[in-house]
């Protein structure tokens, strides 16, 4: 099938200076009045790099995402909108510090509390999934140790009867450190040219996980990070037990994902008891890196992000495409690091996007895209 799903997309952020100044984190929020809230953030480098408050800013529909009118502003990064009864909060990390924060508004998103701080130290994560079950919210996040890599993963759980802006409504789970990269996914000599001494290629590690409910267990599925994505398609498995108060995160494995190499977001749907997600895969990670950087391309060729897939799941480990969602020219430009949000028979993606901007990385824009029907993409008996 050549069709794309939804490369007819609507504008929800540009930046007015697309070499100095991007826009990324896109994330989805419904309210039970039917109010969608989209937010996102704008990223700069250094010398003002997290030093420009009130970087978060929203937006809110209340005709089914087909126009936007601006909200208020936060200053977190990385936020996850959620909902609880007619509250709405955004939690995330400070700019600067980047300890664990949450804001509320209690009219639509229009205006926002200052962040209260729940967890002081240096963490890290991106807007994925918060999953609710019972009342208690769940929420991954990463440590974020200067230097480069070793994040470890963790877990923090919300008790929704009480007031989430109090820090005694909060567990933390202990850490749990990468694991180390399985000899099977080492590779021998890297290709000629994809890693010169002069590339700063990070360390391999895990980073923004989803915390998923299957069946009864709860798993964080993290974004691997193996030489620099010239590994790609893996994703790390950890297992949350939650009992008696005693809030538990420990290692299961390694599993194969197409696109776990970049963020993603994971969604279930209620009413098939599906796992939804629209990923990155990469479609030539050896190839000649030089050509690529010459024309300012960030990262090594396992960071292309032009191409974004949505798929399906019974357990959130097992994936199964269900058609491209859309498809950039080239790649310096992508639709990447998705949140998505099922809205009746429709499923919207909010992409950090980035079509005529400064790289694949550097996004200029926020799009959402509609897919229609989209459980009409699983084949009957699956």
């Amino acid at each position: 099938m050549n069709r794309l799903l939804a490369s007819d997309y609507t504008i929800l952020a540009r930046s007015e200076d697309s070499q100095n100044v991007f826009v990324g984190s896109p994330a989805l929020a419904e309210l039970p009045s039917g109010r969608l809230v989209c937010s996102y953030e704008w990223f700069r480098g250094h010398p003002l790099k997290e030093k420009v408050p009130d970087q978060c800013e929203t937006l809110f529909s209340d005709d089914a995402g087909h126009t936007w009118q601006p909200g208020g502003k936060a200053d977190l990064m990385w936020a996850s909108p959620f909902a609880v009864g007619q509250a709405l909060y955004l939690i995330g990390n400070l700019r600067g510090s980047r300890s664990i924060a949450i804001c509320r508004s209690s009219d639509g998103g229009v205006s926002w509390s200052p962040p209260a701080v729940l967890f002081e130290g240096r963490y890290t994560n991106a807007p994925t999934a918060v999953t609710r079950r019972g009342n208690t919210i769940y929420r991954a996040f990463e440590t974020c140790p200067p230097g480069n890599g070793n994040w470890q993963s963790l877990v923090v759980a919300g008790d929704a009867t009480r007031d989430l802006l109090d820090l005694a409504a909060w567990r933390m789970s202990n850490h749990v450190p990468y694991p180390g990269t399985p000899a099977t996914f080492k590779q021998g000599d890297h290709p000629q040219g994809l890693y010169p001494p002069q590339k700063n290629i990070p360390e391999d590690g895990w980073l923004e996980g989803n915390v998923v409910d299957v069946g009864d267990r709860l798993r964080i599925i993290l974004r691997v990070r193996l030489q620099g994505e010239a590994t790609a398609g893996i994703c790390g498995v950890c297992e949350v037990t939650d009992d008696d108060g005693g809030l538990t995160n420990r290692f299961l494995q390694f599993y194969p994902m197409p696109g776990g190499q970049c963020k993603f977001h994971i969604v279930p749907d209620p009413r098939t008891g599906l796992f939804w997600t629209a990923v990155t895969p990469v479609t030539d990670s050896f190839q000649p890196a030089e050509p690529l950087w010459e024309q300012g391309f960030k990262g090594s060729p396992g960071n292309e992000r032009r191409v974004l897939v949505l798929m399906f799941s019974r357990d959130a480990l097992n994936w199964f495409q269900a058609g491209f969602v859309a498809i950039a020219s080239t790649f310096m430009e992508s639709f990447s690091y998705t949140s998505q949000l099922i809205h009746g028979d429709d499923l919207l993606i909010a992409a950090r996007t980035s079509l005529a901007g400064k790289n694949q990385h550097d996004t200029n824009l926020v799009t959402l895209h509609r897919v229609k029907d989209f459980r009409a993409l699983v084949p009957e008996g699956f």
